[in-house]
């Protein structure tokens, strides 16, 4: 809803820019001893006026002090309609503060476990790394 007012006024505005802009454009010049005189003059069709008429006062009716009221008054019920359900969120979420409390001790005992599991594939596979350097000495010729 308040992105829908804030669309609105902004469309509003740019409107009433543009009318300003476009329903009468004069422009005058002055030779000396001479009047002014408009050299370009349009005129906006009535059903335009009536357009810009509603966009003025509808911008005019976001430019009062009770729209402002009204969008604070509609942000407070809000806040009040999540304060609730972010408190009920945030006690629920608590005990997951604790987690890493609960996995250290397990994190631990993997580690034992996986530690001499890992330190003998890296015996392994160094053993493996000499069989082939001693393999590929005795296939090249000699230098």
């Amino acid at each position: 809803m308040k992105v829908s007012l804030i669309a609105i006024l902004v469309v509003a505005l740019a409107i009433d820019d543009l009318i300003c802009k476009t329903v009468l454009i004069k422009h005058h010049c002055s030779v000396p001893g001479s009047e002014s005189v408009s050299l370009v003059k349009r005129e906006a069709p009535a059903e335009f006026e009536m357009i810009a008429k509603y966009f003025q006062d509808l911008a005019d009716t976001f430019k009062a002090p009770e729209m402002a009221n009204k969008a604070m008054a509609y942000f407070e019920e809000s806040k009040a309609q999540f304060q609730p359900m972010v408190e009920k969120l945030q006690e629920q979420l608590k005990p997951l503060s604790n987690i890493e409390e609960h996995i250290k001790p397990l994190a631990a005992s993997v580690q034992a476990q996986v530690a001499p599991l890992s330190d003998m594939v890296q015996t392994q596979v160094e053993d493996m790394i000499k069989f082939m350097a001693e393999k590929t000495k005795e296939i090249l010729p000699p230098q």
